[in-house]
C-alpha cells in the first residue's frame, strides 16, 4: 500500500491524535496554491477514529493536496479512481506521502463492473471473453453506452483483472481502495455469459444433490420443467450439462428471463447472489494477501453496503430531498441515516463506519443541480443529521459536473465543520446513539437525538434546526427539549460549529421528565449533560428500515437486540410478499425477550393491485390479521396509498414473533419499530 515499507511502519506506529483546532480559512483563495489553516497532523492509525471524510475525485497533483488539507480531512475518498484506463499510479506516489504528512489517509479505487475494448492494454480476444452476455449470447452495452462492456464475475481472469489494478494503486501507497459495483451492476438482460452458465448448472446441482437429487431427477421436470431428455437442454441428459440459453429460448423467456413466467427465476436470483457474494469475498481476500505480503495495510470499502469491508461508503441516492430546485428540510431525516447506519453495521458483522456522500452516475450530479448556498445549508443540516444518527458524511470537495469546493466557495464551511468535529470528536467516537423518541420538544422543524458516554458519564443531546431561508438557517431564540429521565444533570454545556467555545444551557424537571433549555440554535447545537453516574433512560425503538429486494429473503430469523435493532437487519425485506409469488416467501420471524411486553409498529407503504393481508403470529398462534385492499390500482411499490403505522402487541417474555402476508400480492413497508424494554433472548 505504501511506497516503501518504512513508511507503512511509520503509519502504523502513529497514535490516534486530536487535531489542533485551526483558525478559519480565507474566504476566497488568492492563488492557486491555497494557504493552508490546518496544521500537519499523524494520520489516524485506526480508522475507528478517523472523523472527517472528503471526497477527492481525483488528486493528480499538489493543488488537489492544498484542497483536502484546507478542508481538514481524514480521509480522502476516491483521491484515485479507475474507471477503464487508470493513470501511471507509480508517478502518482509522491502524493500519499505528502498525505501522510498532512495526517491525512489517501484512498484509491476501481470500478468492478466497466470494461473498454483496449483499457489497460487488453486484447479484442480479452474483452469479449472477461464480457458478460444477454440471454442470447449477445454482447451487451452497458448502461446503453456503446462499447462499455460489464465484466463477469464468473470468469477467474476477470477477478484477476480487476485485482491487478488494486495492486498497483497498492504498490503506489494507497491507504484505502473504494471498490465501486462489486456486483458489476449488471442488469437485467445481462449475466448469461458461459462462465455464468456453468456457474449455476453447479450451483442447481449442489443445491438439489443436498436434498436428495439425482442428476437425471425427475424432478428437475416437475418442478422447473428442465427436460432433460431434450438433447439440446441437456446433451448427457442430466443436470450436469444443463444449457440454461437454450432453455430460455426453447420456452420464450429470453427477453424477460426474470419474470415469474420463469420457474427458475428464483434459483437464478439465489445463484446470483452467492456467486456474488464468493466473488467479492475472493476479491476481498486476495487485496489483503498481496497487501500483506508486500508489508503494506489497505482498508477496503464498496459503494454501497457490503461484507467484508472494513468501512461502509455509500451514496445519499434515494433521501436527497429537493422541491422547486432548493433543499427540502420539511421533515427529519434521522431515522433513515440511523437505519443506514445499523444496516452498515450489522452487513459488515460489526461496528464501522458508515460514511454517506454525493456519489453520481450517468444521470447527472444532484449535488450540483442546487445553488452553492444550499449546499453550504444541506452539510449544516442535512450533514448534522448523519453525524448525530451515527454516521459521517463525507465533504464534496472534488468531483464531476464542475464540482469544485473552492470555486463555489463552500470550501470555508466545509473546514468549519471539520474544525468542529475534530474538536468535539469524543462527543462522536467515544459514545452511543441512544435514539431519537421520545424527546419532545413544543416548537417545530427540529431534528432530535440522544447519545450517551460512559467516561465522563454524559447525555449528549443533538438539536438540529431545520427552518431556512434563502439557503441559510433561521436563527431560533430559546429552544426546550424533554428528556425521558428524572435526574437532573450537574451541568449542561452546549456547544456548536455555529460558533466558538462552548455556552452554558439550563435544565429543569416537571412531570417527572427533564426540561433542556438552549438559549439560541442557528443550525446545529449538542447538549452535554454531564452526571456522576448515568441516568436510566428508555427510548422508543429506533425505526429499522428494511432493503428493498425482488428476491427471496436470504434470512427469515432476526433476533431483537438491547438497543431495539435487529441482528441482519441488511437482510429484512421491504416487500413483504404474499401468495402471488410464493418462490420469493420468506416472511420474517423476530426471536425477542421482553419482561414488560412491548409492541412492534410497522409502516406500510402501499400494496399491489390484488391487495395484501398481514398476519401475526405470536409462537406460531395467529394473533391478528390485518387485510389491506388495493387502494389506488397502481401497483406501485412508490406510491403512498396507505403511508399508514400498524401496531401488532408483543406479550411479556420470550417469543418468536412472524409477520406473514397471506394476501394476494405484495405489501411494501417503510419500517419496523420494536417499543418496549429488551434483553438478550
Amino acid at each position: 500500500m505504501k511506497a516503501a515499507l518504512l513508511a507503512i511502519a511509520i503509519v502504523l506506529a502513529f497514535f490516534t491524535v486530536a487535531r489542533p483546532v485551526p483558525a478559519a480559512p480565507p474566504a476566497s483563495p488568492a492563488a492557486p496554491r491555497l494557504e493552508i489553516p490546518f496544521p500537519p497532523a499523524r494520520p489516524v492509525a485506526d480508522i475507528q477514529r478517523a472523523i472527517v471524510y472528503t471526497i477527492n475525485e481525483t488528486i493528480t497533483s499538489d493543488e488537489g493536496l492544498d484542497l483536502a488539507r484546507q478542508a481538514g480531512s481524514d480521509v480522502l475518498i476516491r483521491g484515485w479512481f479507475k474507471w477503464g484506463t487508470g493513470p501511471d499510479f507509480a508517478k502518482l506516489a509522491p502524493l500519499v506521502s505528502k498525505a501522510h504528512e498532512c495526517g491525512e489517509l489517501f484512498g484509491g479505487g476501481i470500478t468492478c463492473s466497466a470494461l473498454y475494448p483496449g483499457e489497460s492494454g487488453l486484447t479484442d480476444k480479452q474483452v469479449l471473453d472477461l464480457a458478460t452476455r444477454g440471454p442470447a449470447g449477445q454482447l451487451i452495452n452497458a448502461w446503453g453506452q456503446p462499447n462499455c462492456r460489464h465484466g463477469t464475475l464468473s470468469n477467474p481472469a476477470y477477478l484477476e483483472f480487476l485485482l491487478a489494478s488494486c495492486k498497483r494503486q497498492i504498490d503506489a501507497g494507497a491507504d484505502v481502495l473504494f471498490m465501486d459495483e462489486i456486483n458489476a451492476a449488471l442488469q437485467a438482460d445481462e449475466g448469461f455469459d458461459d462462465y455464468s452458465v456453468a456457474d449455476f448448472r453447479k450451483f442447481l446441482s449442489d443445491r438439489y444433490s443436498l436434498q436428495g437429487w439425482t442428476p437425471a431427477d425427475t424432478r428437475w421436470r416437475s418442478l422447473f420443467n428442465i427436460d432433460l431428455t431434450d438433447p439440446g437442454i441437456a446433451p448427457d441428459k442430466t443436470i450436469r450439462t444443463f444449457a440454461y440459453r437454450r432453455y430460455l429460448a426453447a420456452r420464450s423467456l429470453a427477453q424477460n428471463a426474470q419474470g415469474t413466467a420463469n420457474p427458475l427465476a428464483a434459483e437464478w436470483h439465489a445463484f446470483r447472489e452467492a456467486r456474488d457474494d464468493r466473488a467479492w469475498k475472493w476479491l476481498t481476500d486476495a487485496i489483503r494477501a498481496y497487501a500483506a505480503a508486500t508489508g503494506h495495510h489497505v482498508l477496503l470499502n464498496a459503494n454501497g453496503l457490503a461484507r467484508y469491508v472494513d468501512l461502509q461508503v455509500l451514496g445519499v441516492w434515494g433521501n436527497w430531498r429537493t422541491k422547486d430546485g432548493r433543499i427540502d428540510l420539511a421533515a427529519s431525516q434521522l431515522d433513515q441515516w440511523g437505519s443506514i447506519v445499523a444496516g452498515g453495521w450489522s452487513m459488515a458483522g460489526r461496528k464501522v463506519p458508515v460514511v454517506l456522500f454525493h456519489d453520481w452516475g450517468f444521470g447527472g450530479f444532484p449535488w450540483m443541480k442546487i445553488p452553492p448556498e444550499d449546499r453550504r445549508l444541506w452539510m449544516r443540516v442535512r450533514g448534522a443529521e448523519i453525524y448525530a444518527a451515527g454516521g459521517f458524511f463525507a465533504f464534496p470537495l472534488h468531483g464531476p459536473d464542475g464540482n469544485d469546493a473552492r470555486k463555489d466557495d463552500t470550501v470555508a464551511e466545509i473546514a468549519r465543520q471539520s474544525r468542529f468535529y475534530h474538536a468535539h470528536q469524543d462527543l462522536y467516537l467515544d459514545a452511543d446513539l441512544l435514539g431519537f423518541e421520545p424527546l419532545d420538544t413544543s416548537q417545530p422543524d427540529l431534528s432530535l437525538a440522544l447519545w450517551q458516554r460512559t467516561t465522563p458519564p454524559s447525555l449528549i443531546l443533538h438539536v438540529i434546526n431545520r427552518q431556512a431561508a434563502d439557503g441559510k438557517p433561521r436563527q431560533r431564540g430559546t429552544v426546550s427539549v424533554t428528556l425521558p429521565t428524572d435526574r437532573l444533570p450537574q451541568s449542561v454545556t452546549i456547544v456548536s460549529p455555529d460558533w466558538p467555545g462552548a455556552k452554558p444551557g439550563a435544565c429543569r424537571l416537571r412531570d417527572g421528565k427533564l426540561i433542556v433549555t438552549l438559549p439560541e440554535l442557528e443550525a446545529y447545537n449538542v447538549a452535554i449533560l454531564q452526571y456522576a453516574e448515568l441516568p436510566a433512560v428508555i427510548l422508543s425503538g429506533r425505526h429499522i428500515v428494511p432493503s428493498w429486494q425482488w428476491a427471496r429473503p436470504a434470512r427469515n430469523e432476526f433476533t431483537l437486540r438491547k438497543d431495539g435493532l435487529v441482528c441482519d437487519q441488511w437482510a429484512l425485506p421491504a416487500m413483504l410478499q404474499g401468495m402471488l409469488h410464493t418462490p420469493l416467501r420468506n416472511p420474517p420471524t423476530f426471536i425477542v425477550n421482553m419482561p414488560q411486553g412491548g409492541a412492534l409498529n410497522v409502516h406500510v407503504r402501499s400494496v399491489a393491485t390484488l391487495g395484501a393481508k398481514l398476519q401475526w403470529q405470536v409462537d406460531g398462534r395467529i394473533e391478528k390479521v390485518l387485510d389491506l385492499p388495493d387502494r389506488d390500482g397502481k401497483n406501485d411499490s412508490q406510491a403512498r396509498e396507505y403511508d399508514q403505522t400498524f401496531t401488532f402487541q408483543i406479550p411479556a417474555g420470550k417469543h418468536r414473533l412472524t409477520l406473514d402476508n397471506v394476501g394476494g400480492d405484495w405489501a411494501c413497508l417503510d419500517w419496523y419499530a420494536f417499543t418496549g424494554a429488551t434483553v438478550d433472548p
